[in-house]
Protein backbone atom coordinates (compact mmCIF):
# COMPACT_ATOMS: atom_id res chain seq x y z
CA UNK A 1 0.00 0.00 0.00
CA UNK A 2 1.15 3.56 -1.12
CA UNK A 3 2.96 5.79 2.06
CA UNK A 4 0.59 8.75 3.15
CA UNK A 5 3.47 10.89 3.77
CA UNK A 6 5.56 11.45 0.66
CA UNK A 7 8.53 13.16 -0.45
CA UNK A 8 8.30 14.06 -4.20
CA UNK A 9 6.04 14.15 -6.31
CA UNK A 10 6.12 14.97 -10.23
CA UNK A 11 2.98 16.41 -12.01
CA UNK A 12 1.97 15.97 -15.79
CA UNK A 13 0.84 19.23 -17.37
CA UNK A 14 -0.51 19.65 -20.48
CA UNK A 15 0.77 21.37 -23.76
CA UNK A 16 4.17 22.74 -21.03
CA UNK A 17 6.82 20.91 -18.84
CA UNK A 18 5.93 18.75 -15.74
CA UNK A 19 6.79 20.50 -12.14
CA UNK A 20 8.44 18.77 -9.52
CA UNK A 21 7.46 19.05 -6.23
CA UNK A 22 9.78 18.04 -3.67
CA UNK A 23 9.71 18.56 0.03
CA UNK A 24 11.55 21.54 1.82
CA UNK A 25 12.66 23.01 -1.74
CA UNK A 26 10.85 25.09 -4.00
CA UNK A 27 8.84 23.83 -7.19
CA UNK A 28 10.85 22.56 -9.91
CA UNK A 29 9.85 22.86 -13.38
CA UNK A 30 11.57 19.89 -15.54
CA UNK A 31 13.64 20.47 -18.69
CA UNK A 32 13.46 17.58 -21.71
CA UNK A 33 16.53 17.20 -20.67
CA UNK A 34 15.18 16.23 -16.87
CA UNK A 35 17.30 19.25 -15.67
CA UNK A 36 15.41 21.06 -12.77
CA UNK A 37 15.09 24.79 -13.17
CA UNK A 38 12.95 26.81 -10.30
CA UNK A 39 8.94 27.31 -11.21
CA UNK A 40 8.24 30.91 -11.45
CA UNK A 41 4.76 30.92 -11.17
CA UNK A 42 5.36 29.02 -8.01
CA UNK A 43 7.53 31.85 -6.45
CA UNK A 44 5.12 33.11 -4.01
CA UNK A 45 4.19 29.65 -3.08
CA UNK A 46 7.64 29.03 -1.24
CA UNK A 47 8.68 26.05 -0.48
CA UNK A 48 6.77 22.57 0.10
CA UNK A 49 6.18 21.26 3.47
CA UNK A 50 4.61 18.46 3.18
CA UNK A 51 2.87 15.61 0.32
CA UNK A 52 0.41 12.92 0.85
CA UNK A 53 -1.75 10.88 -0.10
CA UNK A 54 -5.97 10.52 1.27
CA UNK A 55 -7.68 7.17 0.75
CA UNK A 56 -9.62 8.71 -2.77
CA UNK A 57 -5.90 8.56 -4.13
CA UNK A 58 -5.79 12.34 -4.57
CA UNK A 59 -2.54 14.21 -3.46
CA UNK A 60 -2.26 17.02 -0.94
CA UNK A 61 1.21 19.32 -1.71
CA UNK A 62 1.04 22.18 1.02
CA UNK A 63 3.36 24.70 0.65
CA UNK A 64 5.12 27.75 2.99
CA UNK A 65 2.86 30.44 1.73
CA UNK A 66 -0.10 29.67 -0.33
CA UNK A 67 -3.58 26.79 0.19
CA UNK A 68 -2.76 23.28 -0.45
CA UNK A 69 -3.13 21.88 -4.33
CA UNK A 70 -5.05 18.73 -4.94
CA UNK A 71 -4.05 16.37 -7.36
CA UNK A 72 -6.14 13.42 -8.84
CA UNK A 73 -3.79 10.54 -9.58
CA UNK A 74 -4.25 10.98 -13.29
CA UNK A 75 -2.24 13.65 -13.12
CA UNK A 76 0.63 12.41 -11.03
CA UNK A 77 3.57 10.69 -13.17
CA UNK A 78 5.94 9.37 -10.21
CA UNK A 79 5.73 9.56 -6.37
CA UNK A 80 8.34 8.35 -4.35
CA UNK A 81 10.02 8.06 -0.84
CA UNK A 82 13.63 9.40 -0.05
CA UNK A 83 13.57 5.86 1.97
CA UNK A 84 17.31 5.44 2.07
CA UNK A 85 17.52 9.02 2.89
CA UNK A 86 20.05 9.29 0.62
CA UNK A 87 21.17 13.23 0.06
CA UNK A 88 19.48 15.62 -2.29
CA UNK A 89 22.13 15.36 -5.16
CA UNK A 90 21.59 11.31 -5.22
CA UNK A 91 18.35 10.92 -4.31
CA UNK A 92 17.25 12.96 -7.70
CA UNK A 93 19.52 11.65 -9.44
CA UNK A 94 18.62 7.61 -8.51
CA UNK A 95 15.14 8.97 -10.49
CA UNK A 96 16.89 10.71 -13.18
CA UNK A 97 16.60 14.54 -12.42
CA UNK A 98 19.34 17.05 -12.04
CA UNK A 99 19.66 20.19 -11.34
CA UNK A 100 20.94 22.89 -14.29
CA UNK A 101 24.77 23.42 -13.23
CA UNK A 102 25.35 25.83 -10.73
CA UNK A 103 21.22 26.11 -10.18
CA UNK A 104 20.35 26.89 -6.31
CA UNK A 105 18.28 24.75 -4.92
CA UNK A 106 16.10 27.24 -2.65
CA UNK A 107 14.18 30.31 -3.91
CA UNK A 108 15.92 32.89 -1.97
CA UNK A 109 19.36 31.59 -2.92
CA UNK A 110 18.17 31.66 -6.68
CA UNK A 111 17.34 35.43 -6.33
CA UNK A 112 20.47 35.99 -4.61
CA UNK A 113 22.16 34.21 -7.39
CA UNK A 114 21.02 36.04 -10.61
CA UNK A 115 22.73 39.29 -11.04
CA UNK A 116 20.52 42.77 -12.17
CA UNK A 117 19.13 42.47 -15.75
CA UNK A 118 19.24 45.52 -17.63
CA UNK A 119 20.41 47.71 -15.28
CA UNK A 120 20.12 51.65 -15.98
CA UNK A 121 22.96 53.54 -17.27
CA UNK A 122 22.82 57.32 -16.35
CA UNK A 123 19.38 58.36 -17.73
CA UNK A 124 19.27 61.19 -20.98
CA UNK A 125 17.96 64.73 -20.38
CA UNK A 126 17.70 64.81 -24.27
CA UNK A 127 16.25 63.01 -26.85
CA UNK A 128 18.78 60.54 -28.76
CA UNK A 129 19.79 60.70 -32.22
CA UNK A 130 19.78 57.00 -32.83
CA UNK A 131 17.21 54.50 -30.33
CA UNK A 132 14.86 51.83 -30.35
CA UNK A 133 11.41 52.09 -29.32
CA UNK A 134 10.18 49.77 -27.13
CA UNK A 135 6.73 48.85 -26.47
CA UNK A 136 4.49 45.86 -24.44
CA UNK A 137 1.09 44.75 -24.06
CA UNK A 138 -0.06 42.33 -20.80
CA UNK A 139 -1.84 39.78 -20.58
CA UNK A 140 -3.30 38.72 -16.89
CA UNK A 141 -1.75 35.33 -15.40
CA UNK A 142 -4.30 32.54 -14.31
CA UNK A 143 -4.21 29.50 -12.93
CA UNK A 144 -6.16 26.84 -14.75
CA UNK A 145 -7.75 23.95 -11.55
CA UNK A 146 -10.96 21.77 -11.98
CA UNK A 147 -12.10 18.43 -14.20
CA UNK A 148 -13.27 18.20 -17.95
CA UNK A 149 -17.16 19.05 -16.44
CA UNK A 150 -16.11 22.27 -14.32
CA UNK A 151 -12.87 24.28 -15.40
CA UNK A 152 -12.20 27.54 -12.93
CA UNK A 153 -9.90 30.19 -13.27
CA UNK A 154 -8.30 31.96 -10.68
CA UNK A 155 -5.81 35.24 -10.82
CA UNK A 156 -2.01 33.50 -10.24
CA UNK A 157 0.62 36.22 -8.67
CA UNK A 158 3.93 35.30 -10.13
CA UNK A 159 6.96 37.22 -8.14
CA UNK A 160 4.94 39.49 -7.15
CA UNK A 161 2.79 40.55 -10.30
CA UNK A 162 -0.59 39.47 -11.62
CA UNK A 163 0.41 39.95 -15.44
CA UNK A 164 3.29 39.14 -17.83
CA UNK A 165 3.76 40.29 -21.08
CA UNK A 166 1.83 39.40 -24.18
CA UNK A 167 2.98 41.54 -27.18
CA UNK A 168 6.80 42.86 -27.17
CA UNK A 169 7.82 45.01 -30.12
CA UNK A 170 10.39 47.11 -30.79
CA UNK A 171 11.42 49.29 -34.14
CA UNK A 172 14.96 51.21 -34.60
CA UNK A 173 15.40 54.95 -35.64
CA UNK A 174 18.07 57.21 -36.03
CA UNK A 175 16.84 60.99 -36.75
CA UNK A 176 13.51 60.22 -37.21
CA UNK A 177 13.85 57.55 -40.31
CA UNK A 178 13.07 53.92 -39.58
CA UNK A 179 15.95 51.83 -39.47
CA UNK A 180 16.79 47.75 -38.12
CA UNK A 181 15.45 46.40 -36.05
CA UNK A 182 11.67 45.53 -36.70
CA UNK A 183 10.47 43.37 -33.63
CA UNK A 184 7.47 42.22 -32.91
CA UNK A 185 6.20 39.00 -30.88
CA UNK A 186 3.57 37.21 -29.08
CA UNK A 187 4.36 35.01 -26.28
CA UNK A 188 2.74 32.11 -25.64
CA UNK A 189 2.23 31.73 -22.22
CA UNK A 190 0.08 28.62 -21.07
CA UNK A 191 -0.82 30.97 -18.07
CA UNK A 192 -2.87 33.48 -20.43
CA UNK A 193 -6.66 32.92 -20.65
CA UNK A 194 -7.12 31.15 -24.22
CA UNK A 195 -8.64 34.59 -25.62
CA UNK A 196 -5.00 35.58 -25.55
CA UNK A 197 -3.56 32.85 -27.63
CA UNK A 198 -6.63 33.54 -29.99
CA UNK A 199 -6.11 37.23 -30.13
CA UNK A 200 -1.94 36.16 -30.71
CA UNK A 201 -3.19 33.72 -33.49
CA UNK A 202 -5.35 36.23 -35.91
CA UNK A 203 -2.70 39.09 -35.27
CA UNK A 204 0.26 36.43 -36.60
CA UNK A 205 -1.72 34.63 -39.03
CA UNK A 206 0.14 31.83 -38.02
CA UNK A 207 -0.89 28.11 -37.57
CA UNK A 208 -1.24 27.11 -33.85
CA UNK A 209 1.73 24.80 -34.31
CA UNK A 210 3.98 27.71 -35.64
CA UNK A 211 2.63 29.82 -32.87
CA UNK A 212 3.43 28.24 -30.33
CA UNK A 213 7.00 27.42 -31.82
CA UNK A 214 7.42 31.20 -31.92
CA UNK A 215 6.07 32.63 -28.91
CA UNK A 216 8.00 30.16 -26.53
CA UNK A 217 9.13 32.45 -23.91
CA UNK A 218 12.64 31.65 -24.17
CA UNK A 219 12.62 31.74 -28.23
CA UNK A 220 11.28 35.47 -27.97
CA UNK A 221 13.82 36.40 -25.08
CA UNK A 222 16.89 34.63 -27.09
CA UNK A 223 15.63 36.63 -30.81
CA UNK A 224 15.35 39.95 -28.46
CA UNK A 225 18.65 39.75 -27.21
CA UNK A 226 19.96 39.57 -30.23
CA UNK A 227 18.02 41.95 -32.33
CA UNK A 228 17.28 44.67 -29.87
CA UNK A 229 19.95 44.69 -26.74
CA UNK A 230 22.97 43.62 -28.78
CA UNK A 231 23.03 46.77 -30.72
CA UNK A 232 23.59 48.73 -27.55
CA UNK A 233 21.48 51.85 -28.45
CA UNK A 234 19.56 53.30 -26.37
CA UNK A 235 16.05 51.95 -25.53
CA UNK A 236 12.86 54.48 -25.73
CA UNK A 237 10.00 53.91 -23.63
CA UNK A 238 6.54 55.90 -24.08
CA UNK A 239 6.55 54.83 -20.04
CA UNK A 240 9.38 52.77 -19.17
CA UNK A 241 7.86 51.62 -15.74
CA UNK A 242 5.56 48.69 -16.03
CA UNK A 243 7.27 47.54 -19.73
CA UNK A 244 11.30 47.68 -18.32
CA UNK A 245 9.97 45.91 -15.08
CA UNK A 246 8.63 43.41 -16.77
CA UNK A 247 10.92 42.32 -19.53
CA UNK A 248 13.49 42.57 -16.61
CA UNK A 249 11.67 39.44 -14.90
CA UNK A 250 11.31 37.66 -17.75
CA UNK A 251 15.03 38.21 -18.20
CA UNK A 252 15.97 36.87 -14.67
CA UNK A 253 13.30 34.10 -14.95
CA UNK A 254 15.12 32.76 -18.07
CA UNK A 255 18.46 33.68 -16.90
CA UNK A 256 20.26 30.08 -16.55
CA UNK A 257 18.95 28.95 -19.76
CA UNK A 258 20.84 31.50 -21.35
CA UNK A 259 23.81 30.93 -23.20
CA UNK A 260 27.13 33.15 -21.47
CA UNK A 261 27.15 35.98 -24.35
CA UNK A 262 23.11 36.04 -23.68
CA UNK A 263 24.10 36.63 -19.85
CA UNK A 264 26.77 39.20 -20.54
CA UNK A 265 24.89 41.27 -23.05
CA UNK A 266 21.73 41.32 -20.53
CA UNK A 267 24.00 42.20 -17.49
CA UNK A 268 25.16 45.19 -19.56
CA UNK A 269 24.23 48.82 -18.68
CA UNK A 270 21.28 50.12 -20.87
CA UNK A 271 20.83 53.92 -21.64
CA UNK A 272 16.75 54.49 -21.25
CA UNK A 273 14.83 57.78 -22.66
CA UNK A 274 11.21 58.29 -21.09
CA UNK A 275 8.92 60.22 -23.47
CA UNK A 276 6.30 60.70 -21.03
CA UNK A 277 8.87 61.81 -18.36
CA UNK A 278 10.33 64.53 -21.09
CA UNK A 279 7.22 65.36 -22.31
CA UNK A 280 6.81 66.21 -17.97
CA UNK A 281 10.13 68.71 -18.29
CA UNK A 282 8.79 70.27 -21.28
CA UNK A 283 5.36 71.17 -19.28
CA UNK A 284 7.31 72.25 -16.55
CA UNK A 285 10.20 74.19 -18.09
CA UNK A 286 7.34 77.54 -18.31
CA UNK A 287 5.92 77.31 -14.72
CA UNK A 288 9.23 76.65 -12.77
CA UNK A 289 7.56 73.69 -11.26
CA UNK A 290 8.33 69.92 -11.17
CA UNK A 291 4.82 68.48 -11.68
CA UNK A 292 4.67 64.84 -12.75
CA UNK A 293 1.37 63.78 -15.03
CA UNK A 294 0.15 60.83 -16.05
CA UNK A 295 0.33 61.33 -19.98
CA UNK A 296 -1.82 58.57 -22.07
CA UNK A 297 0.42 58.38 -25.15
CA UNK A 298 -2.46 58.33 -27.10
CA UNK A 299 -4.51 60.73 -25.62
CA UNK A 300 -1.28 63.36 -25.85
CA UNK A 301 -0.83 62.23 -29.80
CA UNK A 302 -4.83 63.66 -30.03
CA UNK A 303 -3.25 66.77 -29.32
CA UNK A 304 -1.16 66.61 -32.30
CA UNK A 305 -3.62 65.87 -34.93
CA UNK A 306 -2.08 61.99 -34.48
CA UNK A 307 -4.60 58.98 -34.67
CA UNK A 308 -2.98 55.69 -33.83
CA UNK A 309 -6.06 53.17 -35.48
CA UNK A 310 -4.46 50.14 -33.10
CA UNK A 311 -4.23 51.51 -30.30
CA UNK A 312 -2.69 49.27 -27.41
CA UNK A 313 -1.37 47.40 -29.88
CA UNK A 314 2.28 47.29 -29.06
CA UNK A 315 4.04 47.65 -32.32
CA UNK A 316 1.61 50.13 -33.17
CA UNK A 317 1.79 52.06 -29.88
CA UNK A 318 5.86 51.92 -30.97
CA UNK A 319 5.04 53.86 -34.44
CA UNK A 320 2.80 56.17 -32.48
CA UNK A 321 5.31 57.09 -29.75
CA UNK A 322 8.07 57.59 -32.64
CA UNK A 323 5.50 60.24 -34.46
CA UNK A 324 5.16 61.92 -30.90
CA UNK A 325 9.10 61.92 -30.49
CA UNK A 326 9.07 64.58 -33.41
CA UNK A 327 6.53 66.71 -32.41
CA UNK A 328 8.41 66.68 -28.90
CA UNK A 329 11.25 67.78 -30.96
CA UNK A 330 9.76 70.79 -31.96
CA UNK A 331 8.32 71.46 -29.20
CA UNK A 332 11.58 71.87 -27.48
CA UNK A 333 13.31 74.32 -29.75
CA UNK A 334 10.11 76.85 -29.32
CA UNK A 335 10.99 80.05 -27.31
CA UNK A 336 8.26 79.92 -23.99
CA UNK A 337 5.66 82.50 -24.66
CA UNK A 338 5.16 84.58 -21.67
CA UNK A 339 1.03 85.64 -20.85
CA UNK A 340 0.38 89.08 -21.27
CA UNK A 341 -1.12 91.34 -18.98
CA UNK A 342 -4.93 91.00 -19.61
CA UNK A 343 -6.61 94.49 -20.52
CA UNK A 344 -10.28 95.15 -20.58
CA UNK A 345 -11.72 96.66 -24.05
CA UNK A 346 -12.62 99.87 -21.81
CA UNK A 347 -9.09 100.72 -21.18
CA UNK A 348 -8.33 101.16 -24.79
CA UNK A 349 -7.62 105.04 -25.90
CA UNK A 350 -9.92 106.28 -28.48
CA UNK A 351 -8.14 107.49 -31.48
CA UNK A 352 -8.34 111.59 -32.13
CA UNK A 353 -7.67 112.83 -35.90
CA UNK A 354 -4.82 114.13 -35.84
CA UNK A 355 -4.25 117.42 -38.21
CA UNK A 356 -1.12 119.34 -39.41
CA UNK A 357 -0.98 122.24 -36.77
CA UNK A 358 -1.60 120.02 -33.53
CA UNK A 359 1.79 119.52 -31.49
CA UNK A 360 1.51 116.08 -30.14
CA UNK A 361 4.30 113.57 -28.69
CA UNK A 362 4.90 110.13 -30.74
CA UNK A 363 2.42 107.54 -30.39
CA UNK A 364 4.29 104.90 -27.92
CA UNK A 365 4.75 101.06 -29.46
CA UNK A 366 1.94 100.42 -27.04
CA UNK A 367 -0.52 102.91 -28.45
CA UNK A 368 0.14 101.97 -31.96
CA UNK A 369 -0.88 98.49 -31.39
CA UNK A 370 -4.13 99.70 -29.09
CA UNK A 371 -4.80 101.78 -32.59
CA UNK A 372 -4.79 99.46 -34.83
CA UNK A 373 -6.97 96.80 -32.67
CA UNK A 374 -9.27 99.60 -32.88
CA UNK A 375 -9.06 100.32 -36.49
CA UNK A 376 -9.60 96.58 -37.57
CA UNK A 377 -12.38 97.33 -34.68
CA UNK A 378 -13.87 99.87 -36.52
CA UNK A 379 -13.52 98.09 -39.90
CA UNK A 380 -15.19 94.67 -38.74
CA UNK A 381 -18.51 96.52 -37.07
CA UNK A 382 -18.84 98.23 -40.26
CA UNK A 383 -18.26 94.96 -42.31
CA UNK A 384 -21.55 93.80 -40.18
CA UNK A 385 -23.41 96.62 -41.31
CA UNK A 386 -23.33 98.66 -38.22
CA UNK A 387 -23.93 102.75 -38.31
CA UNK A 388 -21.64 104.86 -37.75
CA UNK A 389 -23.54 105.81 -34.45
CA UNK A 390 -23.70 102.10 -33.48
CA UNK A 391 -19.71 102.03 -33.78
CA UNK A 392 -19.43 104.94 -32.00
CA UNK A 393 -20.87 103.60 -29.20
CA UNK A 394 -19.06 100.35 -28.93
CA UNK A 395 -15.97 101.77 -29.77
CA UNK A 396 -15.67 105.48 -27.91
CA UNK A 397 -14.92 107.18 -31.18
CA UNK A 398 -16.54 110.43 -32.38
CA UNK A 399 -18.75 110.38 -35.74
CA UNK A 400 -15.94 111.98 -37.43
CA UNK A 401 -13.01 109.77 -36.60
CA UNK A 402 -15.11 107.16 -37.26
CA UNK A 403 -15.29 108.63 -40.95
CA UNK A 404 -11.47 109.22 -41.16
CA UNK A 405 -11.03 105.61 -40.15
CA UNK A 406 -13.24 104.15 -42.55
CA UNK A 407 -12.58 107.11 -45.53
CA UNK A 408 -9.00 108.22 -45.11
CA UNK A 409 -6.83 105.97 -42.67
CA UNK A 410 -4.94 102.82 -44.78
CA UNK A 411 -7.26 99.55 -43.89
CA UNK A 412 -6.21 97.25 -41.17
CA UNK A 413 -5.96 93.48 -42.25
CA UNK A 414 -6.99 90.99 -39.55
CA UNK A 415 -5.88 87.82 -38.39
CA UNK A 416 -8.83 86.13 -40.24
CA UNK A 417 -8.18 87.78 -43.26
CA UNK A 418 -4.61 86.87 -43.69
CA UNK A 419 -3.44 84.12 -45.67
Amino acid sequence: MMPTNLTLLERKISNNLNCLYFVDHPVYRIQKNHQLVLAPEYASAGRVTAISCDDQQRYHIDFEATKELVLTEKKVVKVTNNMLEQSTSQFLATLGYQFVPNEPVGSAEAAASIPQMLPAASPLSEAPTSYIVIDCEFGTLFRKSGSSKAISWRVQDTAGTHASIFQLSAIGFSQHHQTAPFFNRYFDNPNFLPDKKLAGLAETGLTMVAYEAQGAPLTVLKAFIQQVIQPQLPLVFWDQTQDIKHIRLLLSEYYAQLTTSEQELVQQPVVIFDAQAYTNMLINRGNHKSGNHDLPLNGLAALFSITNPHQHNAIWDVQTTELMLVKLAELSHQPVQITATPKPLSTIVPLQASHPESTTEPASQDDTNEHRASYAQVHQLRARGKTYREIAAVTGFSISGINYILKKARPIRTSSESV
